[in-house]
């Protein structure tokens, strides 16, 4: 029973990838191509590489950054604002501080991805 469980899970989590690739793909089409805004204005490559952490890990399947993104999680517009570093660190390595009942899986990238993908979602005030 809890193989099948895994299994549903990780098809879930397949379905809401392929779901945000999609949306992904959409939102360039009906922007000409041209990069959020949000993305427009990064010129540290710190916040280039967080910017691209957030998008090979798929963060958009869940979260929505302007108007691009899934609605599965919480909108991330603002968010650099709500917590500080510290807090958003702690939140991506063990999601369940925030929320017990969270399907997010931890981070999992190396420490200077970390920082990186922190520092980009500071920067989204």
């Amino acid at each position: 029973m809890k193989a099948l469980q895994i299994i549903a899970l990780l098809l879930s989590m397949l379905l809401f990838v392929a779901c945000g690739r999609k949306q992904q793909q959409r939102a360039s089409i009906e922007t000409g191509n041209k990069r959020p805004q949000t993305a427009q204005k990064l010129a540290d490559p710190k916040l280039e590489r967080g910017k691209a952490v957030y998008d090979e890990t798929g963060c958009a399947v869940c979260h929505i950054i302007g108007e691009i993104g899934g609605r599965t999680g919480p909108s991330l517009n603002g968010i650099g604002k709500k917590y500080d570093a510290k807090k958003l660190r702690e939140i991506l390595l063990k999601p369940q501080t925030l929320n017990p009942n969270t399907v997010m899986p931890p981070f999992e990238g190396s420490e200077e991805d970390l920082k990186a993908l922190v520092a980009y979602l500071m920067s989204l005030k």
